[in-house]
């Protein structure tokens, strides 16, 4: 008993408008391995067996190729400034000790120009500054070269 590869076709168009309404990317893969399947149905013959085994197949590939462009070619920042406020200037106002500082920036980071900073490097008053990197409310920075 084998499935009619009309019956792939259906289900892979199912998933593939399914992933509009749930955007995980999971099931656009799974569609697209459904619809590729009932294609291979549809020029050879394939039992059952074949057909599962293929849509499994071509599903962890799929997904496998994906995830593995993603990571690689794309940060996902969603929700995360760290990225969007890198390399902003300022300068340092005062010492508050244990590697933090008061600095004020020439734009606003996280909403306020002003923030308590933390930098690995002893810094001074007057000293310019740029963001590396922000983790929550803690920004890190570093001495800019001016």
């Amino acid at each position: 008993m084998a499935i009619a590869w009309w019956i792939w076709i259906v289900l892979g168009m199912v998933l593939v408008v399914s992933e509009l309404l749930l955007s995980s990317f999971i099931l656009l893969w799974l569609g697209v391995a459904a619809l590729v399947v009932g294609m291979l149905h549809l020029i050879f013959v394939l039992s059952l067996s074949a057909q599962l085994y293929w849509w499994s197949i071509l599903s962890v590939a799929l997904l496998l190729l994906w995830f593995g462009y993603f990571r690689r070619t794309r940060r996902l920042s969603v929700g995360q400034s760290e990225g969007e406020y890198a390399h902003i200037p300022g300068k340092i106002l005062e010492s508050k000790g244990d590697g933090r500082y008061l600095a004020e920036f020439d734009l606003p980071v996280l909403g306020d120009r002003r923030w308590i900073v933390e930098s690995a490097e002893e810094l001074h008053p007057g000293d310019p500054i740029e963001v590396r990197s922000v983790h929550g409310q803690i920004i890190k920075v570093k001495k800019a070269r001016r």
